[in-house]
């Protein structure tokens, strides 16, 4: 947060812990002036509005102490939900917030637990907020904030309880499909909603025109990460549901439809198949420009990410499409590799057997950050006869990307572009071998 706005980044920051910090408080209190009859049934039951009062002001002390170790002023602004019924509070709240944020100050909102009306989660809410998260999502809305990031103990939403193996983690959330097969695990022993608020208030704020992510607060840099459009955590957006139009294969329907497209390339006679691989040495000629740019992309994003290693970069920074594409045009002129008789044996008279080169159907390909082993591995593929998966190095997916669009752009319609297919994520790898 403290580079975030020395950046000049606006940010609103809203707590849970006041009731951790004072039940930790109370419960030693507790414990030094008990009795030792009291100690041998050691079981205190304190009241949450108690421990929010207790634990409020060291909350704000520790968020104080650590910004001032970084120059940053922080300010506490305490709510409950009955306030905000006032539309006088609320046009207050937002000109208090503006004048913070303009002297760069760092607003810290919290739920006034210690006073709030409600005697227990979710009893007698009003429906405005319920706990700190769906308090997030309001002052995101109300403050018409440009995104809202919630920090969660995992990494982002999943497809099941995060303990399960089977579950997935959601990279783009989309109400329609995935708010009825979602199965929500067990409420976190901290806070009040876990997942379950985090999504509802996630779902309010993006319907309302502002983006949110839920990623883990545990992760390094997880916000920055955000801010610099890296796919961490769960996106929610109110058009998510239009970019299902640009849907991606699933790797059971990636894996078969590239084999069928094998077949009509083994269908092909050689001459055919040579002039794929000439068109693709032309397609990549001519989109050289902009194959540097996603290229250079990678390099950058490698550098800010701290590969200082040369020989890395270098790998990764290959260039060569004048190269690349004469490798291809000399692969092309080469015998053709399917259909060659490698033995021939007389078993009887009349009766021959030919052992012969054939495809072997579909490759999966895991290769490192080498873009320009993309380019070969494909050519190679096309020439035997062969579909392709193929999966590389995260460090080049740009440049990876944008080598797939070019190659497969010149594979004839007869065939199908999904003869290649671009696998994004280690975690459709397992799907795949099975």
């Amino acid at each position: 947060l403290k580079e975030l706005n020395s950046q000049g980044y606006e940010i609103v920051l809203v707590t849970s812990g006041a009731v951790g910090i004072g039940l930790q408080r109370l419960r030693y209190r507790k414990l030094v002036n008990s009795s030792l009859a009291d100690l041998q049934n050691a079981q205190f039951e304190l009241d949450g509005k108690a421990c929010a009062a207790v634990g409020q002001s060291s909350l704000m002390a520790l968020y104080d102490t650590l910004f001032s170790q970084l120059d940053v002023t922080s300010s506490q602004y305490l709510v409950t939900d009955t306030e905000f019924r006032d539309t006088s509070f609320r046009k207050q709240l937002s000109e208090t917030v503006k004048s913070l944020l303009s002297l760069k100050v760092i607003p810290i909102f919290n739920e006034n637990d210690a006073v709030s009306t409600r005697r227990a989660p979710y009893e007698d809410s009003s429906g405005i907020f319920w706990d700190n998260d769906s308090l997030a999502g309001l002052l995101a809305m109300e403050l018409k904030a440009d995104l809202l990031v919630m920090l969660s103990d995992v990494e982002g939403l999943y497809s099941g309880p995060p303990s399960d193996p089977n579950s997935k983690l959601i990279h783009t959330y989309i109400k329609e499909k995935h708010q009825c097969e979602i199965t929500f695990g067990d409420k976190s022993r901290l806070g009040r909603g876990g997942m379950t608020a985090k999504v509802n208030a996630a779902v309010c704020a993006a319907y309302a025109g502002i983006p949110s992510v839920i990623t883990s607060g545990y992760a390094t840099d997880s916000i920055i990460k955000v801010l610099q459009g890296k796919c961490v955590g769960t996106l929610f957006h109110r058009d998510a549901h239009l970019w299902t139009l640009v849907k991606e294969l699933g790797v059971r329907e990636m894996a078969v439809t590239a084999r069928k497209c094998s077949r009509q390339l083994q269908a092909m006679n050689s001459e055919d198949r040579k002039k794929i691989l000439l068109d693709i040495a032309d397609a990549l000629e001519a989109n050289e420009s902009l194959i540097k740019i996603e290229n250079e992309a990678d390099v950058t994003a490698a550098q800010d990410d701290g590969y200082e290693n040369t020989s890395f970069i270098r790998l990764i920074s290959f260039l060569q499409i004048s190269g690349l594409a004469k490798s291809i045009r000399v692969l092309a002129d080469m015998e053709d590799p399917i259909a060659q008789v490698l033995k021939r044996t007389e078993l009887a008279d009349g009766l021959i057997l030919e052992k012969t080169s054939s495809p072997l159907g579909v490759l999966l390909v895991i290769f490192e950050s080498r873009p320009d082993a993309l380019v070969q591995i494909a050519s190679l593929a096309i020439r035997s006869g062969n579909g392709l998966l193929l999966k590389g190095g995260k460090e080049a997916k740009r440049s990876n990307a944008i080598l797939h669009k070019v190659i497969t752009s010149a594979i004839p319609e007869n065939i199908g572009e999904k003869l290649i297919g671009l696998v994004t994520s280690r975690e459709e790898i397992p799907d795949l071998l099975k």
